[in-house]
C-alpha cells in the first residue's frame, strides 16, 4: 500500500515559490531580458509581499542591469538632463524612450497639428519652418542635443511651427502616455518639464522671429460668449460653453470654462466652435467660427480656451466692441 505524500506546509510552499521567482528574475537579467525581470518582480510582490529581502535585492539587480545596458552615446549627449536625475530616474526615463531613425525631408511636426511626443535629437539636423504664402521659411536649425515638441508635450496646445528633417535624424522619442506610468518616480515628470522649459528653443525662436504682420493687436473687452462645439463634419453638437470675454483681436479671442479633468480638456484641442459674443444690449452680437488652439490650466478645474479665427475679422468690425487696445502685440499662439 502506497503511503500518500504529506502535504507541503503553506509557509514552505510560499518559500519555494519565492525562491523560484527570484531565481527566474536573476536568469532573465543574465539574458538582459529586463522586461521579463520586471514582470516577474511584480509577480513576486503579489505572491509574497513579505519577501522583503528578495524584493529589494531584485530591484537592485534590475537597476544595475539597466545601468549597465544604457546607451553611453545618448547619455553623453544629454548629460545636462541626466545629471539632474537620480539613477532610478535616469533609468526610468531612458527605458521609456523609443529610438527612431527618420530619413531626410520628412515632417516630424506640422504647424497647427496635434503632438503628444517629446523628441530628443541624438544625431542629424532638423529645420524649423513657418509658412509664408505658398512656401516654407526656415527659421532655425536644430541638431544634436536639442529637444523638439516640448511645448505641446508640457501643455495642451497645437504645434506652432513645422519641423522637417534636413538629414537622416536619430531621435529618442517619449510618448506622453509613457510618462503617466512613472508612479515610482513621482518627481521625474516635473524635472523633465523644468528642463524642457529652460532648454527648449522653439518658443524663443518664434519670439525672435515675430513681426507685426504675424501678430495682431489684442483689445481689452468686456462681454459674454456662448460657444457651441461642432463635430468633425462641422455640425452642431449638444455641448455648449459659456464664458466671459476679456480680450479680442482680428485673429482670435479667449475665455474661461470649467472642466472635470485634464484629458477632457485635451480632447477639445483642435475642435471648432460656433461663437456668439455679446458685449452690450445695444450692439449686434459678434458671430463667428473659431478653432481651439490651446487650453490653459488654472486651479480648481478652471481652464482658458484660446481661440483662433480661421478667417481674420476686419479691424473696424471689432473696434466698436473694445475699450482699449492691449499693449501686448501677440497672436493667440499654438505650441511647438
Amino acid at each position: 500500500m502506497v503511503t500518500p505524500a504529506k502535504p507541503i506546509p503553506p509557509e514552505q510552499d510560499l518559500a519555494r515559490q519565492t525562491e523560484k521567482i527570484f531565481h527566474a528574475i536573476k536568469l532573465s537579467l543574465e539574458n538582459n531580458d529586463i522586461i521579463r525581470a520586471e514582470a516577474l518582480r511584480e509577480k513576486l510582490l503579489k505572491v509574497n509581499p513579505m519577501a522583503l529581502s528578495e524584493i529589494i535585492k531584485s530591484a537592485e539587480l534590475i537597476e544595475n542591469t539597466k545601468t549597465a545596458n544604457r546607451d553611453r552615446d545618448h547619455f553623453a549627449v544629454w548629460d545636462k538632463l541626466y545629471s539632474t536625475l537620480s539613477e532610478e530616474e535616469q533609468n526610468c526615463l531612458f527605458y521609456s524612450l523609443k529610438k527612431v531613425i527618420v530619413p531626410p525631408k520628412k515632417i516630424v511636426l506640422s504647424k497647427g497639428s496635434f503632438n503628444n511626443r517629446l523628441f530628443f535629437i541624438d544625431r542629424g539636423r532638423v529645420s524649423i519652418c513657418q509658412p509664408k504664402g505658398k512656401r516654407q521659411v526656415v527659421l532655425a536649425q536644430l541638431g544634436r542635443g536639442d529637444i523638439l515638441g516640448e511645448y505641446t508635450f508640457a501643455t495642451i496646445a497645437l504645434c506652432s511651427a513645422t519641423a522637417v528633417t534636413s538629414s537622416e535624424v536619430q531621435l529618442m522619442v517619449l510618448e506622453n502616455s509613457a510618462a503617466t506610468g512613472w508612479n515610482e518616480n513621482p518627481e521625474l515628470y516635473d524635472k523633465l518639464i523644468d528642463y524642457c522649459m529652460k532648454n527648449g528653443q522653439i518658443d524663443e525662436i518664434l519670439r525672435r522671429k515675430k513681426s507685426d504682420k504675424l501678430h495682431a493687436t489684442r483689445y481689452t473687452v468686456s462681454g459674454q460668449v456662448t460657444a457651441c462645439l461642432l463635430d468633425k463634419k462641422g455640425k452642431k453638437t449638444e455641448t455648449h460653453f459659456r464664458g466671459t470675454l476679456s480680450e479680442l483681436s482680428v485673429s482670435g479671442t479667449s475665455f474661461g470654462i470649467r472642466c472635470s479633468n485634464r484629458e477632457t480638456a485635451r480632447a477639445l484641442l483642435g475642435r471648432y466652435l460656433l461663437l456668439n459674443c455679446s458685449f452690450n444690449r445695444d450692439e449686434t452680437p459678434l458671430k463667428t467660427l473659431g478653432r481651439i488652439v490651446e487650453v490653459s490650466f488654472h486651479l480648481y478645474n478652471d481652464y482658458t480656451l484660446h481661440i483662433q479665427f480661421p478667417t481674420k475679422l476686419e479691424e473696424k468690425e471689432i473696434v466698436k466692441f473694445c475699450r482699449r487696445p492691449d499693449r501686448k502685440n501677440s497672436q493667440h499662439h499654438s505650441g511647438n
